[in-house]
């Protein structure tokens, strides 16, 4: 039950967003890292300063399925283009996880960020890196339900925009 109840709201975000045009949304960026609380990750975003995001962890045995929003802090001198560092939110829940231990856990993970990139001119592969914190809420038979605040949680990624 609480399972289609999150899949419903990640699919109703998903035709929301791909559905808005938005001014300067014009590049597509995908990446490939780790995290702690996503694992071994496959991510794909699509925008400028506003970017939404969806990520799926194939390592972990959680296999957590995220919709990302970043915000990307303009740049001092030119305020039109997004600048290297980020505010990003994800939410991440078992959907594909596998057993018992992964039932009904989800994971919102606010944190801060900075992209490095690789070649200056170019501005198409890099590493983004970033860090904060996460409220992981998982259930426990005996207990119910139990929400943990847990004060770090970080991942690094390399992508290519196109």
């Amino acid at each position: 039950m609480v399972r289609s109840v999150y899949s419903g709201a990640l699919a109703a975000l998903f035709l929301l967003f791909s559905m808005c045009s938005v001014q300067a949304q014009n590049r597509f960026e995908i990446s490939a890292g780790a995290g702690l609380f996503e694992g071994g990750f496959l991510k794909a975003k699509y925008g400028n300063r506003i970017e939404i995001g969806l990520s799926q962890d194939f390592v972990s045995q959680l296999h957590t399925t995220g919709l990302e929003v970043y915000f990307r802090i303009p740049r001092k001198h030119e305020p039109a283009l997004p600048g290297p560092f980020y505010i990003m939110c994800g939410v991440s829940t078992t959907l594909f996880g596998k057993g018992y231990d992964t039932f009904e856990q989800t994971f919102i993970y606010p944190r801060i960020g900075r992209s490095f990139l690789f070649r200056r001119k170019t501005g198409r592969a890099g590493l983004n890196a970033d860090i904060g914190f996460v409220i992981h809420r998982h259930t426990d038979p005996p207990a119910g339900y139990l929400t943990e605040v847990i004060p770090i949680s970080c991942s690094t990624g390399f992508f290519y925009r196109f």
